[in-house]
């Protein structure tokens, strides 16, 4: 890539953000397209997220990506707020249009897509969502958008199940224990919106009984053997990682920032690789 005085730089913040794959994937995208932007990670402590907000202004970035854990407080930081966004409760997406910031979640996009795109259907299905943070709250967004019947919400942190449940019709919070008595004969779809599996040790929060052969396993984290995984792999299950939504939310981005619609094979191969 040619660095020149013209360059613009695109950043995500977050903490950690070392193992973020964004750069590797919006650098192919911007290569490609010949655009003269760089895509940088920072690593941002909660007390200066105002002011990495303050620099998208001041430096004229055409944006920014907003990754854990600041995706909920850096709304307030922002001029306008996506409808969407306001309903998820998060912002992971961020355009600046002459000085003015808006914050957008393509994170139930990339989701939404990815579901598309694996054949698997949600229209009047049964979901059980497992976990309550921002990744949860952007699947529950597109589980609705998506026209689901049921979606059953299994978090180690029930009061905030319970809130987020009141937004959509469908839903209903179920306090995690109690899940290993739950009848999964109905469930179509489990997704794990959770941190489980980030660690080796990691076990499935609860036992999976009595399910059917069609059920599918959507696990938002990649590139690790996740209980979630092996669980769907013993029992012959569909199984997708959240490999796909990464890129696909990623592409959404790239789309506001550039008005160009990236190649998403480019970036599921130098994943890949």
């Amino acid at each position: 890539m040619n660095i020149t005085a013209d360059t613009k730089i695109i950043p995500i913040f977050g903490n950690p953000i070392s193992h973020s794959l964004s750069p590797l994937i919006q650098n192919a995208w911007l290569k490609k397209e010949k655009i003269n932007y760089v895509y940088a990670a920072f690593c941002v402590e909660n007390k200066d997220l105002k002011k990495a907000i303050d620099a998208v202004r001041i430096f004229s970035m055409p944006g920014a990506n907003v990754t854990v854990p600041h995706k909920t407080a850096i709304m307030k930081y922002l001029d306008t707020i996506d409808k969407s966004a306001v309903k998820i409760g998060s912002v992971n997406t961020i355009v600046n249009r002459n000085g003015k910031l808006t914050g957008y979640n393509t994170d139930w996009n990339g989701f939404f897509e990815d579901l598309k795109e694996n054949k698997i259907n949600i229209k009047n299905k049964t979901a059980v969502v497992v976990g309550a943070g921002g990744g949860a709250k952007a699947v529950l967004y597109a589980l609705s958008y998506g026209g689901i019947k049921n979606i059953i919400i299994a978090s180690k942190t029930y009061k905030t199940a319970k809130d987020i449940s009141k937004k959509y019709k469908a839903a209903q919070a179920v306090e995690i224990d109690k899940m290993n008595g739950f009848d999964f004969s109905n469930a179509d779809i489990i997704i794990n919106a959770s941190i489980c599996g980030m660690k080796p040790s990691d076990v499935l929060p609860f036992k999976i009984t009595n399910f059917k052969k069609t059920l599918a396993i959507y696990d938002l984290i990649y590139g690790k053997e996740t209980p979630f995984k092996k669980f769907a792999l013993a029992n012959k299950l569909k199984y997708v990682s959240g490999l796909g939504m990464l890129v696909r939310q990623g592409a959404f981005g790239f789309k506001m920032w550039t008005g160009k619609k990236p190649d998403i094979k480019i970036a599921s191969e130098l994943i890949k690789k």
